[in-house]
């Protein structure tokens, strides 16, 4: 009797050792998660993550002339990491104002948050049965003379694969004032995604879920 309790208490020990083990390097492995990543493999593609150890990271993805970034808090779970960006998602555009304007001519401004125009932003100005195009220049202004009745306007940012619209504008007016957000179109909100711990590395499936980008440890 005395052998089989020892046997008993024996095994007992064994199993909380190895539960132990099994915890210290699962909570080692937590702390080591936190660092700083680099994109690996993806051609004309720069990309950077750093996971702070106080659960804030920061992510930054530069494509051709498209830069973006994200910025919140991190948790592990499990086998992965789970990302969830600060803020929410906003309009890209909105309308601020109208006024007369030139007479003879349609002028569609676009401004930064700062007040100062924003160039090389594509706009369409729809009438009735009709479509006109022009972009920005360096002061924000879109200018389409010798249109009447327009009944809405269009944006787009092909760089960032934007197109927000139509605006309905109304006659007499002929300038119409609106404001960009260039965090609504450059931040990357992600929401609860996970990005899976192989080795060193971290896979992230937020661009493309079929193959994804594998960013490793510096």
């Amino acid at each position: 009797m005395d052998s089989l309790l020892r046997a008993r208490q024996t095994g007992k020990v064994k199993t909380a050792l190895v539960s132990l083990m099994a915890l210290a390097m699962l909570t080692a492995r937590g702390e080591d998660v936190a660092g700083h990543y680099v994109l690996h493999g993806v051609m004309e593609v720069g990309s950077e993550l750093l996971l702070r150890s106080d659960g804030s990271f920061e992510y930054m993805l530069v494509y051709g002339a498209a830069d973006y970034w994200a910025k919140g808090t991190w948790r592990q779970k499990d086998n992965s990491v789970v990302l969830n960006s600060a803020g929410r998602k906003e309009a890209p555009f909105r309308f601020l104002r109208s006024g007369a304007g030139r007479p003879g001519e349609i002028c569609v401004w676009v401004v930064g948050k700062d007040g100062h125009g924003v160039e090389n932003i594509q706009v369409a100005l729809q009438t009735v049965d009709q479509h006109f195009e022009a972009t920005t220049t360096s002061d924000g202004a879109a200018v389409f003379p010798g249109v009447a009745n327009a009944r809405a306007v269009v944006f787009e940012v092909p760089v960032y694969s934007i197109k927000a619209g139509p605006f309905e504008i109304k006659p007499p007016d002929n300038d119409f004032y609106f404001e960009i957000n260039g965090d609504a179109i450059t931040v990357v909100l992600f929401k609860d995604e996970e990005l899976a711990i192989d080795g060193k590395d971290l896979l992230l499936k937020y661009w493309n879920k079929e193959k994804p980008m594998h960013y490793e440890e510096q």
